[in-house]
């Protein structure tokens, strides 16, 4: 969505991973995991909010998905921050 995805894709592919780029919710079927990059956390998040994958993205969390949030992606995958109010998160 935004962020640092490409690099994200080119170590994958280096790696002998094929990734799946996730901008709908049928994009997550099937993943064996889910890689949610760097960027600017609100930024993601409305885009999140926006494209209907913010839940469905909460959902793979909720049901055991393994998840590796890198930078913003790490504040948007954590159920709680501290120091403040995590953006969509409630916290």
């Amino acid at each position: 969505m935004q962020g640092d995805v490409r690099e994200h894709v080119e170590i994958l592919r280096k790696l002998g991973v094929e990734p799946v780029e996730v901008r709908k919710s049928e994009d997550l079927m099937g993943l064996a995991g889910l890689i949610v990059p760097g960027g600017e956390s609100t930024t993601i998040g409305k885009q999140m909010v926006e494209t209907g994958l913010l839940d469905s993205v909460r959902s793979y969390f909720y049901k055991g998905g393994p998840v590796w949030g890198t930078c913003a992606g790490m504040v948007l995958a954590a159920s709680a921050t501290t120091g403040g109010r995590q953006p969509f998160s409630g916290s």
